[in-house]
C-alpha cells in the first residue's frame, strides 16, 4: 500500500504546484545568481529609451533594456545634496552611505564589492568617460580607502593615460593577453591613448565579461558609464543614441542559455528628464537634427531595472543608498507551502 502512495503523492505535489512568474514571465524566488552585472548610466532615465525605441522601422521592436523582469525607482539624494553629481550617486549606491561629501571619507564604507569578494565573487569595473573627479581610482589617493582594493579586484579605463609603464588591455587582445588582464590590478585600454576611443564599450565589455566568467563559478562585474551624460549635457542625441545603445548591447549580450544564472542591473544616477516632440513633422525634425526636445531639471529620482535572479529585490520605491543591501541580500532558505498540496 505505501508504495502505491507514494508516488500518488509525488504526482500530486508536482500537479499542484504553482508556476512563479514576475513580470508574466517564469521566475524563481530567492535563487542567488551565479554572475551579476551592474550597470551605472550618468544621466540615465527610462525616459530616454524612446531614443533607441522609434528609431527603428518595426514598430513592435523592444530594446533589451525594456526586456526586463523588474522596474523600481530611487530618490536621488544624500546628507548633504538633493539632486547630488552622478559620481556621488553610485558611490552611496555602492557603499550604502548617504554621508557623501566628495572627499576621501567617501570611500570610507566598504562597497557591494567588497562584501561580494568575501563569499566568493571575483569582481571587475570598467569605466567609460570617467573624469578623474569621477572615477573609482580617485579612491586610490586616500589613506582610509576601504572601497577599491586593486589586490583582489580589476579596474578598467577606457580613457588616455601618458605613462606607457601602466597595464594595458584591448579586446582583441590574444587569449593569452585577456588572460593576463585577468589578474587583479588596474588596466587601461590601449585604444583610447590617443585623446579617443577607438574600441566600444560593448566590445570591451564581452571579451572582460566571457574571459572572467570562464574560469570563475561567481562574478561581480560593474559598468560605470558617464558618456551618455556627456551626450545630454551638449545636447548631441545623436551622439547620446550611440551611447545608450552601446549600453544597451551589454544587457542583450549574453548567451540565452545562461540567464537563468545572470542578474543583470540597471541604475541612473543625476537623472536628465527629456519631453520629446508630440509627433508628425516636430518628430521628424527631432529625428534628423534633435530639435524641438526640451531638457528639464533633474530628477529627484532615478530608475533602476533589473532581469534574472533576485531581480525582484529591485522592485519599489527606495532610497539610492539601499542600492548596497539589495545587491547583497541573502535570500532566506525554501520553506514548503502547504498550499502546494492544497487540491481546491
Amino acid at each position: 500500500m505505501k508504495r502505491i502512495l507514494l508516488p500518488l503523492l509525488t504526482i500530486s505535489l508536482i500537479s499542484c504546484a504553482r508556476v512563479q512568474t514576475l513580470n508574466l514571465q517564469p521566475h524563481s524566488y530567492s535563487e542567488r545568481p551565479k554572475h551579476i552585472v551592474w550597470i551605472q548610466i550618468a544621466g540615465f532615465t527610462e525616459g530616454h529609451l524612446p531614443l533607441l525605441r522609434f528609431n527603428v522601422a518595426d514598430a513592435g521592436h523592444k530594446t533589451n533594456m525594456e526586456q526586463v523582469d523588474c522596474v523600481g525607482k530611487m530618490w536621488s539624494y544624500n546628507l548633504y545634496q538633493l539632486r547630488p553629481e552622478a559620481s556621488k550617486s553610485f558611490i552611496s549606491q555602492m557603499t550604502g552611505s548617504k554621508n557623501i561629501k566628495g572627499t576621501c571619507e567617501d570611500y570610507e564604507a566598504k562597497a557591494s564589492t567588497s562584501y561580494l569578494e568575501n563569499i566568493g565573487y571575483e569582481v571587475a569595473v570598467l569605466e567609460s568617460g570617467a573624469a578623474a573627479e569621477q572615477s573609482l581610482e580617485k579612491a586610490l589617493g586616500c589613506s582610509n580607502n576601504n572601497t577599491l582594493d586593486l589586490s583582489k579586484m580589476r579596474l578598467y579605463k577606457m580613457g588616455a593615460e601618458s605613462s606607457s609603464a601602466l597595464k594595458t588591455f584591448h579586446y582583441q587582445d590574444s587569449p593569452e593577453q585577456v588572460t593576463e588582464s585577468m589578474k587583479p590590478g588596474m588596466y587601461y585600454d590601449r585604444s583610447c591613448q590617443k585623446g579617443i576611443c577607438y574600441s566600444s564599450l560593448s566590445n570591451n565589455f564581452k571579451t572582460l565579461w566571457s574571459r572572467l566568467t570562464k574560469d570563475r563559478l561567481k562574478t561581480f562585474f560593474i559598468v560605470r558609464d558617464f558618456n551618455f551624460q556627456k551626450a545630454l549635457k551638449k545636447k548631441d542625441l545623436t551622439l547620446a543614441k550611440e551611447a545608450l545603445l552601446e549600453l544597451d548591447r551589454i544587457v542583450g549580450s549574453f548567451p540565452t542559455d545562461r540567464l537563468d544564472e545572470i542578474l543583470v542591473i540597471v541604475s541612473g544616477a543625476e537623472s536628465q528628464p527629456m519631453e520629446f516632440p508630440l509627433q508628425g513633422k516636430e518628430w521628424s525634425d527631432f529625428e534628423k537634427t534633435g530639435k524641438n526636445v526640451i531638457y528639464k531639471n533633474t530628477a529627484l529620482m532615478s530608475p533602476v531595472l533589473a532581469r534574472g535572479p533576485m531581480a525582484e529585490n529591485f522592485c519599489g520605491i527606495f532610497d539610492e543608498s539601499e542600492m548596497l543591501k539589495r545587491v547583497i541580500y541573502k535570500p532566506e532558505g525554501k520553506k514548503f507551502n502547504w498550499d502546494s498540496v492544497n487540491p481546491f
